[in-house]
């Protein structure tokens, strides 16, 4: 059994977080031992202890930050060394051979692995080139991702988007988002219809992420505004937590001074999204910061129409006029316009969301997603995979042969 030491760079529960849960909970335990590096105590640590998975909070600072914050990165990494040695006494006394970082913003496991001579794998959920780029680092972002490729025997990256600022490697991985499907609970949706203030007949826009400038609340807002009047039953529909008070108060001025208060809802975080999607006509992702585009995979896999933005991963989800929409650009008057064409035509939503559902069974499942990761575990310590795993069930593991004189035998999980 493979011990794997995998350190988060957050406890919160978003897009990069949810796809360690979901690697978390469907690691095959026949092969791999998981245990998990939390910076502070948050929802991701009690859900992977649900999943059996031992959590140990390391506190420790981001290496890198926004642009507005990059003054700061040299004494986060002085206050980080200390956790580095943590980290490497952590991977010893659980006896690791190998250890997982999530994100570019934590370097604690890449120096934690180069410091007790571990396999080091880094899955890499962020935009770190162009103008689109979210994290920045003081020393440049060649410098940055030389350093994510010199200590790491293999790079994860989660779309051909993010890939793109990397030069060409052997050590680069691409591997997709995944999600399990849930059917969700007519109860809950007819509960929830009445804390939205839905009647019959009435619809609802809904976008999903916490409240921050680059997911583009404030755009489908007012573009909401554009096209409320002609549309009197429509309501709209906020998911994701607030972890920025100045930007929530904008979207709450202009929600008053529109006069549009009883038709805008602020949903927070909901564990019973696929319930809450499903009460809605329309997911609008508007994110220029995200690499990949996980909230319009959850809006598929609740079969429910999607219009995304030409940026980031969304491209690579989404064809148009197929499994879902794309505009030009998150423009309010451009978003205003395209959903009101897809509103205009809603006998056209059964063939956009069936094909939208098969997209997320077929390219973006949970199960592919953690196979393919299994892979490169196994290949980082020295396993070759004898038979390749079905992607239909997620109770059989991988067939592998260890290089080692111990393990050699083969193992189905």
């Amino acid at each position: 059994m493979i011990s794997v030491l995998f350190v988060s760079h957050s406890a919160e529960l978003n897009g990069a977080e949810l796809w360690l849960l979901e690697t978390l909970r469907r690691l095959d335990r026949k092969l791999f031992a998981p245990s998990l590096v939390l910076p502070r105590q948050g929802p991701l640590g009690p859900a992977a202890e649900k999943a059996g998975v031992p959590v140990t909070v390391i506190p420790m600072k981001w290496w890198v930050t926004e642009k507005s914050r990059v003054w700061r990165q040299p004494v986060a990494w002085a206050l980080n060394r200390r956790a580095v040695r943590k980290i490497a006494a952590l991977a010893r006394e659980r006896k690791a051979e190998v250890i997982f970082s999530n994100s570019s913003a934590m370097f604690g496991g890449a120096l934690a692995a180069r410091r007790v001579g571990l396999p080091h794998i880094w899955s890499i959920h962020e935009i770190l080139a162009g103008e689109q780029a979210f994290l920045h680092y003081l020393r440049g972002t060649k410098a940055l991702i030389r350093f994510i490729l010199d200590r790491s025997n293999k790079v994860i990256v989660n779309s051909e988007r993010t890939r793109a600022a990397f030069p060409e490697s052997d050590k680069l991985v691409l591997i997709y988002n995944g999600l399990t499907i849930r059917e969700g609970d007519p109860e809950l949706r007819h509960i929830i219809r009445a804390e939205f203030a839905l009647e019959d007949g009435s619809r609802a826009i809904g976008i999903i992420g916490k409240l921050y400038p680059g997911k583009g609340q404030m755009e489908v807002l007012k573009a909401f505004v554009l096209i409320a009047a002609r549309y009197p039953d429509l309501k709209l529909v906020f998911m994701g937590s607030s972890t920025n008070a100045k930007y929530e108060a904008e979207l709450r001025r202009y929600i008053r001074h529109n006069r549009v208060f009883k038709r805008v809802f602020f949903a927070g975080f909901r564990s019973d999204l696929t319930e809450v999607l499903q009460t809605l006509s329309v997911v609008v992702v508007a994110s220029v910061v995200d690499s990949f585009g996980r909230a319009a995979l959850e809006a598929m896999a609740a079969g429910v129409p999607v219009l995304a933005i030409k940026a980031g991963g969304l491209p690579e989800i989404v064809q148009h006029g197929e499994n879902g929409y794309l505009a030009d650009s998150r423009a309010p008057e451009v978003l205003a316009a395209a959903l009101s064409e897809i509103l205009d035509h809603p006998e056209l939503w059964p063939a956009i969301t069936k094909n939208g559902f098969r997209t997320v069974r077929e390219k973006f499942s949970g199960e592919r997603q953690v196979k393919d990761i299994e892979r490169v575990i196994l290949d980082v310590c020295g396993r070759t995979l004898l038979v390749p795993p079905p992607l239909t069930s997620a109770a059989e593991g991988p067939l592998f042969a260890s290089a080692g004189p111990v393990a050699g035998e083969e193992t189905k999980g």
